[in-house]
């Protein structure tokens, strides 16, 4: 579908600032580092949801401990968060 406007670049123009970055899900990421949240794929609840934690993009957490299979543990502006697997694999991160 063509979208129409003076504006629109296309999803390449829009990816363009994010190549040499590693960007993967929250999931994936290793305890002891700090990470910046970059976008959360979801619907309206759990956006809404993650929101009142403190989970907006941009914002940096440090992840504390995580098990293979179980929950993350996730500070965020000194709050600590056990995040599960589920809603972990819906937020894309990159390392700082």
């Amino acid at each position: 579908m063509r979208r129409w406007g003076l504006r629109y670049k296309g999803e390449k123009a829009r990816r363009e600032h994010l190549i040499g970055e590693k960007i993967f899900s929250m999931a994936e990421a290793v305890p002891g580092k700090k990470y910046r949240i970059i976008k959360i794929d979801s619907g309206c609840r759990l956006n809404s949801r993650l929101c009142a934690m403190g989970f907006i993009p941009g914002e940096v957490f440090y992840v504390s401990g995580a098990s293979r299979g179980g929950p993350l543990c996730v500070l965020v502006k000194g709050t600590k968060f056990a995040i599960g697997r589920g809603m972990a694999e819906r937020i894309q991160i990159r390392e700082i």
